[in-house]
């Protein structure tokens, strides 16, 4: 897996192509993306990062347009739970009944932070995660100014 970071305009021509297949089918789109940036790297590597090399590359690849219109839609949505939303909920949640133990609650606001940022899982189960244990590490807070000022 090749993780070298590429000019900006490759980075940016790959990150919209990112967003154009964000309704795709999810292992063809990582799939596609991860083969285009071993690509893109394979040929800096060889040509130089120069500009000309940089819009040939693009070039090659192709329009974002056309490629998010080849590539197979995502199936319908599934009516299963997300599990993992669900206990990263439960979680916000014995953080806030538990908020003298606030490392479960910045556990939770991380975990929380993660899943948002991630294009996966229920966004309702990770928002009130998110709330519940942003208001945790708020009491949680307060209980610990409260006792040093005691």
């Amino acid at each position: 897996m090749t993780t070298t970071r590429l000019p900006d305009l490759l980075e940016a021509y790959l990150a919209d192509l990112d967003r154009a297949l964000v309704g795709t089918d999810a292992r063809e789109r990582a799939e596609t993306i991860q083969a285009m940036r071993e690509h893109a790297s394979e040929v800096i590597a060889r040509d130089g990062a120069s500009d000309a090399t940089v819009e040939r590359v693009i070039t090659e690849l192709g329009s974002v347009e056309q490629i998010a219109a080849s590539a197979t839609p995502a199936g319908p949505a599934s009516a299963s739970v997300a599990w993992g939303d669900v206990w990263l909920l439960v979680c916000a949640v014995a953080s806030l009944a538990l908020f003298v133990f606030p490392v479960v609650a910045v556990g939770a606001l991380i975990w929380a932070i993660v899943r948002l940022r991630g294009s996966a899982g229920s966004r309702a189960l990770q928002r009130a995660a998110l709330v519940v244990s942003v208001v945790s590490v708020v009491l949680a807070t307060g209980l610990v100014i409260s006792h040093w000022v005691n």
